[in-house]
């Protein structure tokens, strides 16, 4: 892929969900993370397939899109750097909630569903920091996505 631990773990820095992380532990993680860089209109993951990997975004601008009952495509939301896609893959073995595209050329740090598990078997504590960050951005989505269902229906 490119780049060393150290370079990961530089790359891991710059992103939120990793600033409850000593160094010692970001050097730790950085051994089960690998870096990515995709074009444009790479599609990450499908709605309805399988997924195992959560991307963190370090360059570039991610699209969510959700296909309506009707058949039609909803944009969701669009992330860039420092965002985090495909939590859920993480914590649960359901099909993908939605299709995640690169709508730039981006560079992901990826974190698969087996690299977690060792982590979590081989360092507990760095497992939950991450489980911690992600329920916080769960939370702070569902948040977002309440209010927007409250104005709906005013």
């Amino acid at each position: 892929m490119g780049k060393s631990g150290d370079d990961i773990t530089a790359l891991m820095l710059e992103a939120p969900q990793f600033n409850t992380l000593s160094q010692a532990e970001l050097e730790i993680l950085g051994k089960h993370i690998f870096r990515k860089n995709v074009s444009e209109n790479t599609v990450l993951c499908e709605e309805g397939s399988s997924g195992d990997s959560l991307f963190y975004v370090v360059t570039g601008k991610i699209e969510i899109r959700k296909e309506s009952i009707d058949g039609r495509q909803t944009v969701l939301a669009r992330f860039n750097k420092g965002a985090s896609v495909g939590e859920m893959s993480l914590i649960e073995h359901s099909p993908r909630s939605a299709t995640a595209t690169a709508i730039e050329d981006s560079e992901l740090l990826i974190l698969t569903r087996k690299s977690f598990d060792e982590l979590i078997e081989s360092e507990p504590l760095i497992g939950i920091k991450i489980l911690k960050n992600i329920a916080k951005s769960l939370s702070t989505r569902l948040r977002y996505t309440s209010g927007r269902f409250a104005d709906v229906f005013k």
